[in-house]
């Protein structure tokens, strides 16, 4: 029987195909009675208490996809029945790609990160059983790991040029209304941790290790790298004329955080970290 709590890292081959580990870790059975002690043992009880936070159950498909249902419902329901035009670019690039493949609608890009998700979970055959609350304890740890990332905007914003605050997304007109604040950024946040993280670097990581025959550690790092400059690049190529570099650098380095956070804590908390950045961004520290 093999160990699955630390036998299948999230970046690799894994990423959606399940690896044999290749030291496979055998449990022994125990007696009734060990059983009925380890059931009752204070270790065991625990595990549903401080340690749910940073907890590893954390980092995988299906709670993260439940973390982020509400946030993906309130999205797409204010798409819908609220405020249309503020759907983020790369949900509409998302939409473009589906409708070549004969998926068309506003609910596509949604279908996208459920039916990935899902699929991810079930290729790595982990179970459907977590405690429920590890979905509070995700949303502690998303604000815990959103301090650097500000902390770091807060860096590069001393040598900006501009008064206005650097953003991950293009610069758009201040918005102080909390529904379109929270829209934006959480489309921004889910979409672009799907295409840049989720996509990119477990795709990079895959050409690296089985084309390039690169070390595990090698290909992470190089997909983060690479990952990291094409997300500052793709936001440069949507507005040319405003390119700085501090914000160049400033959305480089905030990829590589965010390229971690999904590499040791999977989809749900990065796509986390990202929407409460944008929303303090735009709420906090946005200047009318």
């Amino acid at each position: 029987m093999f160990s699955t709590e630390h036998s299948r890292p999230l970046l690799g081959p894994d990423l959606f195909f399940v690896v044999v580990p290749r030291r496979p870790c055998y449990i022994r059975a125990m007696p009734s009675t060990a059983r009925r002690r380890n059931r009752s043992s204070p270790a065991r009880s625990s595990r549903t208490g401080p340690n749910l936070l940073f907890a590893p159950q954390a980092a995988r498909p299906w709670p993260s996809l439940l973390f982020l249902s509400p946030f993906l419902v309130f999205y797409t329901a204010g798409l819908i029945w609220v405020r249309p035009d503020l759907a983020a670019g790369v949900d509409l690039l998302l939409r473009r790609v589906l409708f070549l493949a004969g998926l068309a609608g506003v609910l596509a890009p949604a279908g996208l990160v459920v039916a990935v998700l899902v699929a991810w979970h079930l290729a790595r055959r982990d179970s459907w059983r977590f405690p429920l609350a590890l979905v509070p304890a995700m949303v502690v740890e998303t604000a815990l790991l959103a301090v650097p990332l500000l902390a770091l905007h807060g860096l590069f914003q001393a040598f900006a040029a501009g008064p206005g605050p650097l953003e991950l997304a293009v610069a758009g007109p201040a918005r102080t209304d909390l529904v379109a604040a929270a829209m934006t950024s959480i489309g921004a946040g889910i979409y672009e941790e799907l295409l840049f993280r989720l996509v990119l670097v477990g795709g990079l990581v895959l050409v690296a290790e089985r084309v390039f025959r690169l070390a595990r550690s090698g290909a992470v790092v190089a997909a983060v790298l690479v990952a990291a400059a094409l997300f500052a690049g793709a936001h440069t190529f949507q507005a040319p004329g405003s390119f700085t570099w501090p914000t160049f650098l400033f959305r480089t380095a905030a990829g590589v955080y965010l390229a971690a956070l999904f590499a040791t804590r999977g989809f749900g908390i990065a796509a986390g970290v990202h929407i409460g950045f944008n929303l303090a961004v735009k709420l906090t520290l946005s200047v009318p």
